[in-house]
């Protein structure tokens, strides 16, 4: 079979080499894939486990081996990763794969697809001023993608989050992530990862409520707080990524006759963290499998089984998570002072992160421990 790809960062160019390893044609679109991707490049240890691609791969990279959570009142918990996260520069991740899917026999076009028309089922791809014809579809281009709003529709404001900051020259907190969150209701965080070369801070708020001036005053202050040396250097960023409800994450479909979404343009990334890498992979994987398999529309169930419950769960404690508790406060400010104070809750917190426990499986441990994470917050209370 032929199959376009829209998008040739991490979901597309990955899906172009499996499809190529299985002996398909590919043809890669995409008009902006030299260009820095917005985001903090932290990948998770469950990718760097799971993904054979990012095992076998060997890039440049930072390690990161501490968290450092900090709430607006000033507190904070430095918890230690018992896994680290490797942060990557996105422009070197992506480059990379998409690298290895041309080397396969992958055939990349630096242009902007546009319009794309369906026929005796073919799809058509127009992208400026040629035309190609081929007999799938795959959109991997980000959470505005033409793609998604060909074949199904574009997202609600509701489903985005706006994510800005800066690219700071240097190296600042080489072994720490930082979380800074901020006031009760405010459905983001502030985050600073130290990349190979440079440092990502930024700053994402689910969309209905955010205002991009807001949003740069916030980065800015926290640059001036916490990251030492000169930034007249800094080059800003902005991008919108997905952050869909339940209801939006039970209702979409990601793939139909001739066509599929896969990444961003699928919606797939954690509504609490904004994490979208694993993802991004791991739905390449699964649509490659089901196309291997002869069953394209499989992968609907497919990513709900694999990794949906867990979007589902992120969605449905967003607003808890960050918002005020039942006694007032910040649900949040208690999370991070539960991690500085209880060991046990630095574990929980630790398997999470490391993706060997569901969201589901975190909140259940947390109850059924509740007696030994109260006893270990008084004891360090007292301390």
């Amino acid at each position: 079979m032929r199959f376009g790809i829209i998008g040739s960062r991490l979901a597309g160019a990955y899906l172009g080499l499996l499809l190529r390893q299985a002996g398909h044609e590919v043809l890669l679109f995409d008009n902006s894939a030299g260009r820095e991707k917005p985001c903090g490049g932290g990948v998770t240890p469950k990718a760097l486990r799971t993904i054979p691609w990012l095992a076998d791969r060997r890039l440049p990279h930072t390690v990161v081996d501490t968290l450092r959570l900090l709430t607006r009142r000033g507190e904070g918990a430095d918890m230690r990763l018992v896994n680290p996260i490797h942060v990557f520069s996105r422009s070197t991740l992506d480059a990379a794969l998409r690298e290895d899917a041309i080397a396969a026999g992958a055939r990349f076009f630096p242009l902007r697809a546009s319009r794309f028309t369906a026929e005796n089922r073919k799809w058509t791809i127009f992208a400026e001023g040629s035309a190609f014809e081929v007999d799938f579809i795959a959109g991997a281009d980000g959470a505005t993608s033409s793609v998604r709003a060909a074949v199904a529709s574009r997202y609600a404001v509701s489903d985005l989050s706006l994510a800005l900051g800066y690219y700071l020259p240097g190296i600042h907190h080489q072994n720490s992530v930082i979380a800074a969150f901020q006031e009760p209701g405010f459905q983001g965080y502030l985050w600073s990862f130290p990349r190979v070369d440079h440092s990502s801070v930024g700053i994402m708020r689910w969309l209905p409520h955010a205002e991009a001036t807001d949003l740069r005053e916030r980065v800015a202050r926290f640059i001036d707080s916490h990251v030492p040396g000169p930034s007249s250097a800094k080059t800003f960023y902005a991008a919108t990524i997905p952050s869909l409800s339940v209801a939006s994450l039970r209702a979409q479909r990601v793939c139909g006759p001739g066509w599929a979404l896969l990444g961003d343009a699928a919606g797939f990334a954690d509504a609490i963290t904004g994490e979208g890498i694993f993802y991004a992979l791991r739905s390449a994987e699964l649509l490659a499998q089901a196309i291997k398999a002869g069953r394209p529309a499989d992968y609907e169930q497919a990513w709900r089984r694999d990794f949906g419950r867990d979007l589902l769960r992120a969605a449905s404690l967003r607003e808890r998570f960050y918002g005020s508790g039942r006694r007032g406060g910040s649900a949040v400010e208690r999370a991070v002072r539960l991690t500085g104070r209880s060991r046990t809750v630095a574990q929980l917190a630790n398997a999470l992160i490391s993706g060997d426990v569901s969201y589901d499986r975190f909140l259940t441990m947390l109850l059924v421990k509740s007696p030994w994470i109260f006893r270990e917050y008084l004891q360090r209370s007292d301390s």
